[in-house]
């Protein structure tokens, strides 16, 4: 062989030996496993997107295409694939309040293993507050506005720790505006400065107030107190109100109870009686004022109490009494109204005189003459009663107003009562006209049977209206006397038997009051509207009834009311 082609041999040899060597190392590479290590890392909250976290550790061999499989919350975090940097994907989920501990799974090409990444949250002051600092008068309101913390970031949870005085001031917990809590403590005198220390939720540093009251012109006034005598004076003297100020004080009463019981001297704060009427234990055991005192710049109230003692006295008071008329002697008419101890009862005038009769012991008042108790002479009647102690003698009057009640014989109703029913507790019966309605008639209706056969009291108007709705009404006497129209009234009617019966048995009084109302005469003889028969009607005379010939032309007739329904 010569060296030439020798040469060339060696050359395919060693291009073979190093291709086969290079085949090898690169099957070798493409087996080799990568070892993944878990990242854990603390940081504050609120980051920044894009802020580096940290780096997945591998054992030493080279890794690539590291990716995220899982995390909490999803979107997070997010991972170089070629050098495994973690960094900060959405940095509104990294806040401590609502996620303080996010995690990821982190895997690698040709890794053996996947590995976790958590990352821990510091929790980060947020918000922060500027110290308060104000000037105001002293003296303000309960409740009334000192200021608002001026604060960076969401506030809230505001909570005063300390404040001198105790108590002086209060927060709400929301807003963060101070207000007074307790008005006393502001004052300059005693606390020329107020101080507090106010804590917010998620604020590393607590917050000064510091309050610098004005000095105020004051005024200072007591509340007054005073026991009295009940009944005192007019004008009589209770007491002064204390007030201390500056400058020349006014006084004045804004407000009492009952009203114009008090006056009070401007000048002075002197307070003394208005109307002593009102100054009695009985009624208003208690009197109260309210007193404004000013200065001309500022005012200040305070409260007169004035306490009255109950004092034995005598009073009273005129008293209205209602009774009916016609009462018997010794009925009661009622009491005086009076108050006291011992005491005793009087009759110093009376009118009509010798009506009444007193219980000296108890005041009662009684029916002393029965006939002087008649509305239609006397309906108000009055009696003057004199009240003592022994010490003390009031007097007063007793006011008496009959009731008029419906009497047999009274002009009413369009004529004279002749019976009132007993069972309507006096408020119906019937009235008889004044006046004769026709005289020599017969009863009409001859020969026929109307069905008018009522006899008892209350039939009369239907008996009355029975013949009215027959065919024989015309000139009868039941027609007569349903088309009287006497003193306003039209529905007089022709009486039962019994009717007219009564009639006759108060004919005295009822004939009386008939004739002094300028009336007609109660003859002895008037038809009844009581039918017997075909042929027989009832009349009545100053005797007895009779059945007497419907055609008797010898007859009167004399029409009744009711003055109220049966």
């Amino acid at each position: 062989m010569n060296k030439k082609i020798k040469q060339s041999y060696l050359f395919i040899l060693s291009v073979l030996l190093i291709t086969i060597g290079c085949s090898n190392d690169d099957d070798a590479g493409s087996n080799i496993e990568v070892g993944l290590q878990d990242l854990e890392v603390t940081i504050d909250e609120n980051p920044t997107d894009g802020q580096v976290i940290g780096t997945i550790g591998t054992d030493g061999s080279a890794g690539q295409g590291f990716s995220i499989t899982s995390q909490t919350p999803s979107g997070a975090l997010s991972i170089d694939p070629t050098s495994g940097e973690v960094t900060v994907d959405d940095a509104s989920l990294f806040d401590f309040e609502a996620n303080s501990t996010l995690t990821a799974s982190v895997t690698a090409e040709n890794a053996e293993n996947t590995v976790t990444v958590t990352v821990n949250l510091n929790n980060v002051s947020e918000v922060s507050a500027q110290s308060l600092e104000v000037t105001m008068d002293e003296n303000p309101v309960d409740g009334q506005s000192i200021g608002t913390l001026q604060t960076n970031g969401s506030a809230s949870g505001f909570t005063i720790t300390s404040q001198s005085p105790t108590g002086a001031m209060s927060i709400n917990s929301g807003t963060g505006e101070l207000t007074v809590a307790d008005a006393t403590l502001f004052d300059y005198e005693s606390n020329p400065t107020l101080t507090a220390t106010v804590s917010m939720e998620d604020a590393q540093n607590p917050v000064s107030v510091t309050v610098n009251l004005n000095d105020v012109l004051e005024i200072t006034i007591q509340d007054f107190t005073v026991t009295v005598d009940e009944n005192p004076n007019d004008g009589q003297v209770l007491g002064n109100i204390q007030a201390n100020g500056n400058g020349t004080l006014s006084y004045s009463i804004t407000a009492q109870s009952p009203m114009g019981a008090m006056a009070i001297n401007t000048g002075t704060g002197e307070l003394t009686v208005l109307d002593p009427n009102l100054f009695d234990f009985e009624t208003n055991p208690v009197i109260t004022a309210d007193i404004s005192v000013t200065d001309g710049t500022e005012s200040i109230s305070a409260t007169a109490t004035i306490n009255l003692n109950d004092v034995d006295e005598v009073s009273a008071t005129n008293t209205n009494l209602t009774i009916d008329e016609n009462p018997s002697n010794g009925d009661v008419i009622g009491v005086l109204q009076s108050s006291g101890s011992n005491l005793t009862y009087t009759i110093t005038f009376q009118n009509p005189a010798g009506a009444f009769n007193i219980n000296q012991n108890t005041g009662e008042l009684s029916v002393a003459d029965e006939t002087l108790f008649d509305f239609e002479t006397n309906p108000n009647m009055l009696a003057t009663i004199s009240v003592s102690n022994g010490t003390q003698t009031v007097s007063a009057n007793a006011f008496v107003a009959l009731n008029d009640l419906n009497e047999i014989g009274e002009f009413k109703y369009g004529g004279v009562i002749f019976w009132i029913d007993p069972a309507s507790n006096n408020s119906s019966g019937l009235v008889v006209s004044l006046n004769v309605q026709a005289t020599n008639v017969p009863w009409g209706c001859l020969g026929i049977a109307t069905g008018a056969t009522g006899t008892a009291i209350g039939t009369g108007q239907t008996n009355t209206d029975i013949i009215m709705a027959s065919s024989c009404a015309s000139g009868s006497a039941a027609e007569i006397a349903s088309n009287l129209n006497e003193n306003g009234f039209d529905d007089w009617f022709l009486p039962s038997a019994d009717e007219l019966n009564e009639l006759y048995s108060n004919v005295s009084i009822v004939g009386n009051a008939i004739t002094s109302n300028g009336g007609d005469v109660i003859s002895n003889s008037y038809w009844s509207s009581t039918e017997v028969d075909i042929n027989d009607a009832i009349w009545w005379n100053i005797n007895q009834g009779f059945n007497i010939p419907k055609d008797n032309d010898f007859l009167s007739v004399r029409a009744i009311r009711a003055f109220t329904d049966f």
